[in-house]
């Protein structure tokens, strides 16, 4: 599951080549690439040339999955809750297609920039991998409690057993021990990944979360 971002009016800061309209006007239909009807020659040309049209456009589209977005959207709640709506922030955790105004994205890129300069970014982003590396530490116990749960009811039961379908009581004590993982350890929150948003937001005319 990811979450993708696009841009509403996003500013155009160089065309497309004549290669890559070339292959949309071939294999495109409905706003969809048919990638089964390429060679992988064509395949191979149209991401190359896609990816460099994206990155001289980088108002056009933003791309996280959901590990990587949440921290980022948390950040942005937190720096810019002053002009940003409960909507606009509750907006940002699904895949609803919620819009954020132009004035607001603009006002987004500029706080994230303020932030990136002044050292709040670097500073956050050390927190996290402090809190990283303390869960780190922490799920290699879970786990290995987990893995012997799970070798003490293979012994009985047949390595054939996935965790879901373990009879009990290694079902409850392999759920209860997964329970104990810190989840942070899965969440990375990202310095560079910032200045992209920064970047998107202040050239996407507004964007729409999907």
């Amino acid at each position: 599951m990811g979450f993708d971002i696009y841009g509403l009016n996003p500013q155009h800061n160089k065309k497309e080549p004549l290669q890559l309209i070339k292959l949309k006007s071939e294999f495109g239909q409905n706003g969809w690439m048919q990638y089964d009807k390429m060679t992988e020659k064509q395949r191979n040309l149209y991401f190359k040339l896609d990816d460099k049209v994206k990155k001289d456009n980088p108002g056009e589209y933003f791309r996280n999955n959901v590990w990587w977005w949440r921290p980022l959207w948390d950040f942005v709640c937190n720096t810019c809750d002053d002009f940003l709506s409960e909507r606009d922030m509750e907006g940002g955790s699904f895949n609803d297609g919620r819009k954020i105004a132009k004035y607001k994205a603009i006002k987004i890129g500029k706080r994230l920039s303020e932030n990136l300069a002044d050292g709040t970014v670097h500073m956050v982003y050390r927190r996290y991998e402090l809190a990283k590396a303390k869960a780190d530490v922490h799920n290699k116990k879970v786990r290995k409690e987990m893995d012997k749960i799970s070798k003490n009811c293979k012994a009985k039961h047949g390595d054939d057993l996935v965790p879901a379908d373990y009879p009990e009581p290694y079902r409850t004590q392999w759920e209860t021990a997964q329970s104990k993982e810190d989840w942070i350890s899965h969440y990375p929150f990202d310095v560079d990944n910032v200045k992209a948003f920064a970047t998107f937001c202040q050239q996407s005319g507004g964007f729409e979360i999907c």
